[in-house]
């Protein structure tokens, strides 16, 4: 084998395997990406540019990222999961002067067995789940003395069609079924008027259904068409996907090395390369060493001085990701500190949290007055009604807090009261009658010692703020532990 024949050979060996194993990394890396099989950045641009017109495309696409995207996931059960669903049942239109007290207690516990039957904790956190991914949802219900169910309706063959009672009504595409035999999996009011339909496909595909039986949420009430709450933050999860991927790629890059390994020289001759050992003794030597290094380290063997080449990124480097995670968290409009604990203050938080609660308080609002519409349905002479407590899973302290001193003042509030401890209106008359009238609970225990017992005397200083009462260099002093006196 001459030289002119091996030569050209031996370099662009050890670069194409060199280059083939980073080549394979790279794209193994980037095929594990879920987001990019099924959707690309442009295309989500163009349905945020019409979404009126891609009305089902970005349905579909929350519904995706919701699956595949924790940030995405964890966004939407946090609102979703905030409210606690805190409840009382207040009369009203009512004359006390002509209340007839017997049958004012059985209309109550008519309303409350019927409450209490629904799970309202259950069923609505569901339907905000639905709302905060689709904006819409549309559910049917099942009901009986004992049980409660809201079935989900696919939003693609529903559509809101009248406002009643300030509450949405919406019809229902029939052309969803193809035989009878499916629409007898549905209620009655699905099979007969899918037997209207059939008489008349034209113009009775789409009906109406029975507001006694349904219920209709929608989150963006000032929008006339579905939109996902959080369609702002779509493009913020491909971005946070593309940069996690590439700083993936950016490590294994700095991990290769590439070795190159000098053929000696003759210095003092006009002959051009002329070399001090024979290029089949050089290759045995390169082939040896490629054995010995590892896949992450390539080996060169030429005429040049022997150098280490390090395939790694400048310290200077902007972290992508974690830019590309306070975009998302400031275009869905959330505090990045309630899902990452760095650098995060108390103080900070609360009213972060406080701006949240107002979106959760508008959709308490909705299911509140959908609830009282269903309500009136079961009405007698005496009327009842819901109020939903604004309480979260953040602030049901102070709101407690605030209705115990309320209470000292005699406000009428010892059900409001129960309801931020997580008693029912059913549950508390229940619990109150077994623990006072059947134990005698009040007369065998001792009240235990506190500050609501204790005089002034007994107390060792002013009470303990809470965060939300304190500004941060408070807090930080409360951390530091520096108002403690040796």
């Amino acid at each position: 084998m001459s030289e002119q024949e091996t030569q050209p050979n031996l370099v662009p060996v050890s670069f194409a395997q060199l280059s083939k194993l980073i080549f394979n990394d790279i794209n193994s890396d980037t095929s594990k990406s879920s987001l990019t099989i099924k959707y690309t950045k442009e295309q989500i641009i163009g349905f945020l540019e019409n979404p009126k017109k891609y009305i089902t495309q970005l349905r579909q696409l929350s519904q995706y990222l919701y699956h595949v995207s924790p940030h995405y996931k964890r966004l939407i059960q946090y609102f979703a999961g905030m409210l606690r669903f805190d409840y009382i049942v207040e009369p009203y239109d009512l004359d006390i002067e002509k209340v007839n007290i017997d049958t004012f207690k059985r209309q109550y516990q008519k309303t409350l067995r019927v409450l209490e039957t629904m799970n309202l904790p259950h069923e609505f956190t569901k339907i905000l789940k639905h709302g905060f991914k689709d904006d819409v949802f549309y559910g049917y219900e099942y009901m009986t003395d004992d049980s409660y169910f809201i079935q989900k309706l696919t939003p693609d063959f529903c559509r809101i069609s009248s406002i009643e009672d300030g509450v949405y009504n919406f019809e229902f595409d029939f052309s969803y079924f193809k035989s009878d035999e499916d629409a007898k999996k549905y209620p009655k009011e699905f099979q007969d008027k899918y037997e209207i339909y059939k008489n008349d496909r034209s113009k009775k595909r789409w009906q109406e259904l029975d507001s006694q039986n349904t219920i209709c949420f929608k989150v963006n009430e000032e929008l006339d068409y579905p939109l996902p709450p959080f369609s702002t933050v779509f493009e913020s999860v491909f971005d946070i996907d593309e940069n996690k991927r590439m700083r993936r790629v950016k490590t294994k890059i700095d991990n290769y090395m590439i070795l190159t390994q000098k053929i000696p020289v003759a210095d003092k001759t006009e002959e051009p390369n002329k070399f001090l050992i024979d290029l089949d003794t050089a290759i045995a030597f390169h082939n040896k060493a490629t054995q010995s290094l590892p896949e992450e380290v390539g080996l060169v063997t030429s005429p040049m001085a022997i150098e280490a080449i390090k395939l790694e990124r400048k310290n200077t480097d902007v972290d992508t990701v974690a830019k590309s995670e306070r975009d998302y968290y400031n275009a869905a409009g959330v505090s990045q500190t309630l899902f990452n604990s760095d650098k995060a203050t108390g103080t900070g938080l609360n009213k972060s949290v406080v701006t949240d609660e107002q979106i959760v308080f508008m959709c308490l609002q909705q299911l509140e007055r959908w609830l009282n519409r269903k309500l009136k349905q079961i009405n007698g002479k005496y009327k009842f009604r819901v109020k939903f407590l604004e309480t979260t899973r953040f602030n049901v302290g102070e709101v407690r807090d605030g209705l115990l001193k309320s209470a000292q003042y005699g406000m009428p509030v010892k059900s409001a009261l129960a309801a931020t401890w997580g008693y029912t209106p059913s549950t508390f008359m229940n619990m109150t009658f077994l623990e006072n009238e059947v134990m005698n609970l009040p007369e065998k225990l001792i009240p235990l010692s506190s500050s609501h017992t204790t005089s002034g005397k007994d107390s060792t200083g002013a009470p303990k703020k809470s965060d939300g009462e304190i500004s941060e260099s408070g807090e930080k002093t409360r951390d530091n532990d520096g108002n403690i006196r040796e």
